[in-house]
């Protein structure tokens, strides 16, 4: 499976952290409770993974942890799998969800390890979206100096109230639209089957602890 790599999205979602869909229907959205859900992720992965230096496996931990709080795994991977998802049986959305939580921590853990210290995000105003709010960042890292890295986030609210960052978008690129687009690929060929895109993920997961632990040394 042809899984996308984007350097410049990733060394954006190294330092603003946070992360991640889909939004829900009938509930408003609140600018300022979106604008202050993005801060507090912000804030949290700064203070986690820059300027310190974890062992990988409690990096992956705290990684996981912070992703937890700050999306929800059944919301992002109903909007990842889009119509696929309703065909599928609750044991496999309850499956694939916790697959991609660890997708998304392999791929990235790597990347906070060489987190810049002096690295920082300013958090800007936001807009209302409808169901969900567009809240506006910028990164700036010390290694390129200059026009800072645009970042703009999305936030829904959960169900029970609890908003969640459902996409991150750095310099016009959706990390999410791009993967939603590469999974589909993937069930479309397989006629809707959810097997082979779980094992191409597990093997990618494979590959990513495998390149982690050798950059941990």
């Amino acid at each position: 499976m042809a899984m996308v790599t984007l350097r410049h999205m990733a060394a954006a979602l190294g330092l603003a952290l946070g992360l991640l869909l889909l939004p829900v229907a009938g509930r408003a959205a609140d600018v300022e409770l979106g604008r202050t859900t993005v801060q507090s992720a912000v804030n949290e992965g700064i203070s986690t993974f820059v300027g310190t230096r974890h062992p990988l496996a409690e990096r992956s931990r705290l990684l996981d942890s912070l992703l937890r709080r700050y999306i929800d795994p059944s919301m992002l991977s109903a909007s990842i799998l889009g119509r696929y998802w309703g065909k599928i049986s609750p044991a496999e959305q309850s499956a694939f969800s916790e697959l991609f939580v660890r997708y998304l921590v392999t791929s990235y853990v790597g990347i906070l390890g060489r987190a810049e210290p002096g690295t920082s995000v300013r958090v800007a105003d936001g807009s209302d979206l409808g169901t969900k709010v567009r809240v506006r960042s910028s990164a700036m890292l010390p290694s390129q100096p200059g026009d800072p890295i645009p970042v703009e986030w999305e936030v829904a609210t959960t169900a029970d109230g609890r908003p969640v960052i459902m996409d991150l978008t750095a310099q016009g690129v959706s990390l999410i639209r791009a993967m939603k687009d590469d999974f589909a690929s993937v069930l479309r060929s397989s006629g809707g089957k959810i097997e082979p895109l779980m094992e191409a993920l597990q093997r990618k997961i494979d590959a990513n602890e495998k390149a982690n632990a050798a950059q941990a040394g």
